[in-house]
């Protein structure tokens, strides 16, 4: 049987706040718009992550879209490096901090910050898994 085959993923966050989140991904991560109207931007890293964001109640959208996003029931995970130096350069940048920085035994050291639409952004390192969670990894 025939699949669905994705060639790229990407969320899409509904926002109020479409400016101040395109310039807190680009001042803060790096990212770069590469679509960009009155109600949605669409942006890239420069390793490829997309990310964007759209108006609530644009009429070009069905219903479903039209609510904005509560800051409930999503994480946009961000992988980088060095969970420390990013968590020191969080910390310069008086980003809004949910979580220091901490390590996970399941092989991670994150922390979490929140951007000006509420979205949840864990900044996560992966590390070597305490022996307990080695065979939950393929």
């Amino acid at each position: 049987m025939k699949h669905i085959e994705p060639v790229a993923s990407f969320p899409i966050f509904i926002t109020e706040k479409l400016q101040q989140s395109k310039d807190y991904y680009t001042e803060n991560f790096g990212f770069n718009a590469v679509f960009e109207n009155d109600w949605y931007v669409h942006l890239v890293s420069l390793n490829g992550i997309q990310i964007g964001f759209l108006t609530p109640e644009h009429p070009s959208q069905p219903d479903f879209f039209h609510q904005a996003f509560s800051g409930e029931g999503a994480i946009f995970s961000l992988e980088v490096k060095d969970a420390d130096e990013a968590y020191r350069i969080a910390q310069e940048r008086k980003l809004n901090i949910r979580l220091a920085v901490k390590s996970e035994e399941w092989g991670q050291k994150h922390f979490v910050v929140e951007d000006p639409g509420g979205v949840k952004i864990d900044v996560i390192e992966s590390t070597e898994p305490d022996d307990e969670y080695k065979e939950s990894y393929s």
